[in-house]
C-alpha cells in the first residue's frame, strides 16, 4: 500500500471515532486526560491556558470528541 491509501484510512477511521464520540457525549475526568495525554495534572492546568485547548464543562470533565479535534490539529 501506498503512504496516500494509509493516509486515507487513517483519516476515514479518526473521522469515524470522532463521529461516534459526538453520538457518545463521552466525557473525560481530569485524571483520565491526563492518562491519554500522557502529562501531569499540573501540565493540564498550563495547557487549559493555552488558546484551542477545549474548556471543561461545569462539571470539570472534557467531551472526548473536543479532545479528538484538538488533538487532530
Amino acid at each position: 500500500m501506498t503512504d496516500t491509501i494509509l493516509l486515507e484510512r487513517i483519516d476515514s477511521l479518526t473521522s469515524a471515532v470522532l463521529l461516534m464520540a459526538k453520538m457518545s457525549g463521552a466525557r473525560l475526568t481530569r485524571t483520565q486526560l491526563c492518562e491519554r495525554l500522557g502529562i501531569h495534572r499540573n501540565t493540564l492546568r498550563a495547557k487549559a491556558l493555552e488558546c484551542g485547548f477545549p474548556k471543561p464543562d461545569v462539571s470539570g470533565k472534557w467531551l472526548l470528541a473536543e479532545i479528538i479535534e484538538w488533538e487532530q490539529r
